[in-house]
């Protein structure tokens, strides 16, 4: 029998299928379902792009995608709400809850930034709902005229896939999306490229339920045989596109409390002779934790131990772990505020047994949750790319991380590498209409680790930086404004069948299973059997 499905239903159907794998919810076991790699099995994907589906990939290639039809430009529309029907739906209620919230991020600011500068998180991110929801509490911004504006200005000599219009950088998130979508897919089966671990103790080392490191494709902590070994962490590895030499990269979630060793566990062990750390979050956002605070601050309190079990919050010197559960220690050698990069850098000592090394630490804490950085602190970030580097070199890989270890992560790691290619001037090449660099290095990074840059704002960010440090190696007046723009993306084209798409945001892992699950829209998932 043929079956038919929509992309909708696809990526439905996937988000089951992950849920399912980590014991979420009662659903069909998956287990029982062929998946065929005929094509036709497959929904068809977004407008303009042409599916390949091989034994464990799932390849997307564009296809006529600078003119889009006029029905895959009505396509869409994600549902009937239109932008005009959406204008500042903002309640009394909603607005005293997010003054709340705003007072939250400033508090957080303040115990992370550095005293010499002031970091501005007064823009709560977004809720990432589903174009349907009609929630009273949305704050929707209209007129905004902050579009990326690529293909405005002189295009000579830059390459096409630097030259798009913002619909046409939106078909390709929803590309990425629905190749997502058929990865998950397989999530049950053990044997595949794209399975995930459904063991509790697993699921118990996750920050955010739906995100997890391919079980293929993970790093794996070296202890001692029948403990397990997980950590929410993913090698991440491109490849120079004239020497094929590998530039080696960790994406891995913030440390969870209770997990810290072993995060350090990891630092020490895949890195070289010396361990570098970029760290592109706050340990508090918006008032909720999104990583434990895992080093020393300053030479207060210069050194925190490293315990096999560590001992819960808040817990007396009387419940703290014995000394034979003492695996090292992370010391302070040094802290200084690079102002160029606007991060914090530590100089870190990180001994295991009898053995240490140094590490670097940067903190970046200009990059709030689901957005981008911009004015200063977007020039700030190109100089914390190239700074990490320096300490590193591409075969020594950078562990990098933010909350969840995917969005603002792997936008990092996509322009570090894109940037590099710029510099050595083979994206100037690609002037093939058909090859979109961007496209490709983002899809490799899924392929490695799911979600990688995970919403459409932080796609066309990369497009961004990359246009203006083209027009700049170009001599060009950059094409694409670097001045201080709005952090949401209710309206970035000023076609009117456009609308963004939407990535709810991440639900935190619950500690009670008792608890009812969300689903990705932010609803309370009903199970199959009720």
């Amino acid at each position: 029998m043929r079956v038919r499905l929509d992309r909708q239903a696809l990526v439905r159907f996937g988000r089951r299928a992950f849920q399912r794998s980590a014991g979420f919810h009662s659903c069909p076991d998956l287990s029982t379902l062929q998946i065929s790699p005929s094509p036709s099995l497959l929904p068809h994907p977004p407008s303009g792009y042409e599916a390949t589906v091989t034994d464990n990939t799932t390849t997307t290639t564009a296809s006529n995608t600078r003119s889009p039809s006029p029905q895959s430009t009505a396509s869409l529309r994600n549902g009937p709400r239109t932008l005009a029907a959406t204008r500042k739906r903002v309640s009394k209620k909603a607005r005293g809850v997010l003054g709340k919230v705003r007072a939250f991020q400033r508090i957080a600011a303040a115990k992370m930034a550095h005293p010499s500068i002031k970091i501005d998180t007064s823009v709560p991110a977004t809720k990432r709902a589903f174009p349907e929801d009609n929630e009273a509490g949305l704050d929707v911004l209209y007129g905004s005229d902050d579009a990326p504006a690529l293909d405005t200005g002189d295009h000579d000599s830059v390459p096409p896939f630097l030259c798009q219009s913002v619909l046409e950088i939106h078909q390709k998130f929803e590309a990425l999306e629905w190749m997502q979508g058929t990865r998950l897919l397989a999530a049950n089966d053990p044997s595949h490229q794209w399975a995930l671990e459904a063991d509790p103790e697993v699921r118990a080392r996750n920050r955010y339920m739906n995100v997890q490191a391919w079980a293929k494709n993970r790093i794996h902590l070296r202890v001692p045989e029948g403990e397990c070994d997980f950590i929410n962490a993913s090698p991440i590895v491109l490849h120079d596109s004239v020497s094929q030499q590998a530039r080696r990269y960790i994406a891995t979630q913030g440390p969870k409390l209770g997990h810290v060793a072993h995060f350090w566990q990891m630092v020490f062990h895949e890195s070289k002779e010396v361990g570098v750390v970029v760290m592109l979050t706050q340990t508090f956002e918006s008032g909720r934790e999104k990583c434990s605070q895992y080093f020393p601050l300053d030479s207060d309190s210069p050194s925190m131990p490293l315990r096999r079990v560590e001992p819960e919050p808040y817990a007396t010197e009387d419940d703290q772990s014995s000394d034979g559960d003492l695996l090292g220690e992370v010391t302070l050698l040094e802290s200084t505020w690079d102002t160029a990069s606007r991060s914090e850098i530590r100089k870190l000592q990180l001994t295991l047994g009898d053995e240490s090394k140094t590490v670097w630490h940067f903190l970046f804490a200009g990059w709030a949750d689901y957005s981008k950085p911009e004015g200063e602190d977007r020039d700030a970030l190109l100089q914390l790319i190239k700074l990490s580097e320096s300490k590193s070199g591409p075969d020594n890989p950078r562990i990098v991380h933010c909350s969840a270890g995917v969005g603002r992560t792997g936008t990092f790691i996509a322009l570090d590498h894109l940037l590099q290619e710029l510099e050595s001037g083979q994206l100037l090449e690609a002037v093939n209409p058909e090859i979109d660099p961007v496209f490709e290095t983002v899809n490799q990074m899924r392929e490695q680790r799911m979600m990688m840059v995970y919403n459409e704002m932080q796609l066309q960010f990369i497009y961004e930086v990359l246009r203006e440090q083209t027009d700049l190696k170009l001599g060009k007046a950059p094409g694409c404004k670097s001045e201080e723009r709005s952090t949401k993306m209710a309206k970035l084209s000023n076609e009117v069948n456009y609308l963004p798409s939407s990535k709810p945001e991440l639900e935190p892992a619950r500690d009670d299973p008792s608890t009812p699950t969300r689903s990705w829209s932010g609803t309370p998932e009903v199970s199959d059997n009720e």
